[in-house]
C-alpha cells in the first residue's frame, strides 16, 4: 500500500516534502495504508504537509487525511490506521491498526479504550466514565424547580388540581345517588375557562375587591330569582312552539340575568358615587349568564342520563350524550353570550343618564329577541341548523362588542344626546376612562 502510494504521489509531479517536527513521514512513502486516488491539478501539498488526492493545507494520504495526518479513511490528528483512528480510539495520541504512534504524542497503540469495548468506524465515551450524577441533574433539574419563583404564581399551582379533578370525580361520583351530581360537577368545573376567556375578550380595566363583591351578589341573586320567579314564569307563561311563547321566554330569562347587574349599577353609583367603565358590568353581565347556565343544566342533565340509560339503540344513547354535553358545556356560555351583551347597555345607561331608558329598553331586547329565536327554531324545526345560524349571529354580536365597547362608550361621552348639552364630560372612577385626545 505504501510503495503504490509513493508511485501514485510520483507520478503526479509533486515533489515531496519534510514532515514538520513531531509527525512521521516525509513523503507519501509514510502513508500507512495509502491507496492511490487522483491528484488534484495543478496543486501541489502545502510545505510540511505530504498527500495525494485531496491536498489542502496539510491534508495528504488517502481519502481524506487532515494536517500532515497519514492514515487510509478519513484520519485526524496523531490518528493513524484503517477507519476512522484505527478499530475505536485508543487513549491519547491515538494509534490505530498498522499505524504507528507519532512522535511526541503518547498514547496506546492499537484499537480501544481502555476500560470499554473498541467500536470499529466510530467514536464514543463508555458510559462507566460519565458522571451520571450530572447527568441527570441537567436533564431533570429537581432542585432548580424547588427553588424557582415560578411556582409562587397561584396559576401555577392550580393547575395541578384543576387537571385532577375529572379523575377525582370518578371516585366521588361513582356511589352518587343523584342524577344531577356529574351536570353540576363539570358545569362547574368548566365555568372558570369561560370566565378566563369572557375577561381575556372583554378586558374590564379593574377587577378588585369591589368587582369580586359584586359578582358574588350578583351570583347569589340570581340563583334565589331563578327559583322563586323566573321557573314559575316559563312553566305557567312560556311556550316555544310559538314565537310569542318564546318571547316569553327570552324576555323573563334575560331580564333575570339583567336585574341583578342594573341593581348593582345604580347601588354602585348611588351610594359610592362611581361610575364603572361598561367594560365592568359587559363583564358582570357574563357572569350572571354563567351562573343561570349552570343552574339550568341541573334542570336538563339528569333527563338526558335517563335517556342515555334507557336507549334501545346506539343513537338514541347518542343524542342523550350529546345532551348532556351540550348542557354541561355550552349552556352557561350561551347565556353568559346573552347577558355580556345586555351588561355592556346597562352599564352605559347608567353612566349616561339623559338615554338611560332607551339604552335599558335596546339592551335587553337585543339578547332577549336573539334568545327567543334560538328556543322557538330549536323546537319548531326538525334540524338545528337554523339554531346554529341564530347563536352565530348572537356570537358575532357579542365579539363585535368586546372588540368595539371602549370605541362605543367613548363615542357616546362626547355626543351631546347622551350626555346633555353641558361641556363638561362625564366623570368616571377609573383612570383610563379619561376622553383620548
Amino acid at each position: 500500500g505504501a510503495a503504490a502510494g509513493a508511485a501514485a504521489f510520483a507520478g503526479s509531479g509533486s515533489p515531496a516534502a519534510p514532515a514538520p517536527a513531531g509527525y512521521p513521514g516525509g513523503g507519501p512513502q509514510d502513508l500507512a495504508g495509502g491507496l492511490p486516488q487522483q491528484n488534484i491539478p495543478g496543486a501541489a501539498p502545502p510545505q510540511g504537509y505530504p498527500g495525494q488526492g485531496y491536498a489542502e493545507q496539510g491534508y495528504g494520504g488517502q481519502g481524506y487525511a487532515e494536517q500532515g495526518y497519514g492514515g487510509q479513511g478519513y484520519a485526524e490528528q496523531g490518528y493513524a490506521g484503517q477507519g476512522y483512528a484505527g478499530q475505536g480510539y485508543g487513549g491519547q495520541g491515538y494509534g490505530g491498526q498498522d499505524g504507528a504512534t507519532p512522535p511526541g504524542m503518547p498514547g496506546f497503540q492499537g484499537g480501544g479504550l481502555q476500560g470499554g469495548p473498541a467500536m470499529p468506524g466510530q467514536g464514543g465515551i463508555p458510559l462507566s466514565q460519565l458522571d451520571m450524577g450530572s447527568f441527570f441533574e441537567i436533564l431533570i433539574p429537581i432542585k432548580s424547580w424547588v427553588h424557582d419563583r415560578g411556582w409562587r404564581q397561584g396559576i401555577r399551582l392550580l393547575i395541578i388540581p384543576y387537571a385532577l379533578l375529572p379523575l377525582i370525580f370518578l371516585q366521588l361520583f361513582s356511589t352518587s345517588t343523584s342524577l344531577s351530581s356529574p351536570g353540576w360537577a363539570y358545569s362547574l368545573y368548566i365555568a372558570p375557562l369561560w370566565l378566563l376567556t369572557f375577561w381575556y375578550l372583554i378586558r374590564p380595566p379593574v377587577i378588585g375587591k369591589l368587582e369580586v363583591v359584586i359578582a358574588i351578589g350578583i351570583i347569589i341573586w340570581v340563583v334565589i330569582w331563578l327559583h322563586v320567579v323566573t321557573i314559575f314564569i316559563n312553566d305557567n307563561y312560556a311556550n316555544t312552539h310559538n314565537i310569542l311563547g318564546s318571547l316569553v321566554v327570552g324576555y323573563n330569562e334575560e331580564i333575570t340575568k339583567a336585574l341583578p347587574v342594573l341593581i348593582a349599577a345604580i347601588l354602585v353609583l348611588k351610594i359610592r358615587k362611581q361610575k364603572l367603565d361598561p367594560r365592568t358590568w359587559f363583564m358582570m353581565g357574563t357572569v350572571a349568564g354563567l351562573t343561570f347556565g349552570i343552574v339550568e343544566q341541573s334542570i336538563y342533565t339528569p333527563a338526558a342520563l335517563v335517556q342515555i340509560h334507557a336507549a334501545h339503540a346506539i343513537s338514541e344513547a347518542d343524542v342523550g350524550a350529546l345532551s348532556f354535553a351540550f348542557r354541561v358545556f355550552v349552556d352557561g356560555f350561551q347565556h353568559a353570550v346573552w347577558a355580556g351583551v345586555a351588561g355592556f347597555f346597562i352599564g352605559m345607561a347608567v353612566n349616561y343618564r339623559r338615554r338611560r331608558i332607551p339604552l335599558l329598553l335596546l339592551g335587553i331586547s337585543i339578547p332577549a329577541i336573539l334568545h327567543a329565536l334560538n328556543d322557538y327554531t330549536l323546537t319548531i324545526f326538525s334540524t338545528v341548523w337554523v339554531g346554529v345560524l341564530v347563536q352565530a349571529v348572537s356570537l358575532l354580536l357579542f365579539l363585535g362588542y368586546t372588540l368595539s365597547a371602549s370605541t362605543i362608550e367613548r363615542r357616546v361621552r362626547r355626543n351631546p344626546n347622551f350626555r346633555g348639552q353641558s361641556i363638561m364630560m362625564e366623570r368616571f372612577s377609573q383612570p383610563d376612562q379619561a376622553p383620548s385626545p
